[in-house]
């Protein structure tokens, strides 16, 4: 299988090639989406506004290769730009509308950002239950913003930082995203590589 990594230009995608690659995948870097591959990924770096930007000069591209039936995996930041629009330093920024919500600071005494290993608990949701095997099992996240006012029937796992519930892991047709960094997740991380590769070939 084919997977597709979107440059933005704004950091190294090397943890992510090297996952994906263990996984199965014969992997590329581009700086543009194009529909000849399986998977596209929008990686975990750079800032809201900056991504927003990239994809609001190409949405009509993204939208365009989501409806050809190509899978998306959002990761971290790429998850947050799925959601409708996202606050960050006093703006709103327009994101793809994928999933419906809004992304903003947590909401939590704890100190931010969350940098760490959390459990991620599975919600029920059958739709996600190829992914069963995650349950309780840790993952590494490093993060200050997160989904709220989202649809509950796209939130397959979740997690808790401080008195803050937020969705960890969410699917929605053919796109899937998670707030937590797989790649930096060590053997929990690759494993959600490999069921996301049968997940692919179902």
């Amino acid at each position: 299988m084919k997977a597709l990594i979107i440059n933005y230009g704004v950091g190294n995608l090397f943890s992510v090639t090297n996952s994906l690659k263990k996984a199965g995948f014969s992997v590329a870097i581009a700086d543009e989406p194009t529909k000849d591959s399986d998977l596209v990924v929008l990686p975990g770096v750079g800032t809201f506004k900056a991504v927003a930007k990239y994809i609001r000069d190409r949405i009509e591209l993204f939208n365009e290769i989501l409806n050809s039936g190509t899978a998306f995996l959002g990761i971290c930041l790429g998850m947050q730009v799925m959601y409708e629009y996202g606050f960050e330093g006093g703006a709103i920024n327009q994101g793809l509308g994928w999933f419906r919500g809004y992304v903003d600071r947590m909401k939590t005494s704890a100190k931010l950002p969350h940098i760490g290993w959390d459990r991620i608990r599975y919600t029920g949701n059958a739709d996600c239950s190829e992914f069963l095997e995650l349950d309780g099992r840790y993952m590494y996240f490093i993060h200050s913003y997160v989904a709220y006012d989202y649809d509950p029937n796209t939130i397959c796992f979740t997690s808790v930082y401080g008195e803050a519930e937020f969705p960890s892991m969410v699917l929605k047709r053919g796109v899937i995203a998670t707030q937590f960094h797989p790649e930096k997740s060590s053997f929990n991380g690759m494993l959600f590589f490999k069921i996301l590769a049968r997940w692919l070939r179902r």
